[in-house]
């Protein structure tokens, strides 16, 4: 199974997105933001791609306004 990070340049949104995502049932944590994804911020989301679509729904319904896009891993 592959993860995805959702990149944010917010530590805030970050970590606002995360407890969304952990309440919709899906397993994330915060990591460190891998160089390769140019972000400032540091912080990023990881979570499962099968989850894809309820991150997505997460980013529509709240405000995002930090969010990069998102990574393969």
């Amino acid at each position: 199974m592959r993860d995805m990070i959702a990149v944010f340049t917010s530590r805030r949104d970050a970590i606002r997105f995360g407890s969304a995502l952990a309440g919709w049932g899906v397993p994330a944590r915060a990591v460190t933001t891998p160089s390769s994804a140019g972000s400032s911020c540091g912080l990023s989301v990881r979570f499962p791609s099968r989850a894809a679509p309820v991150a997505r729904r997460v980013l529509t319904a709240g405000e995002y306004q930090s969010f990069r896009g998102f990574r393969e891993l």
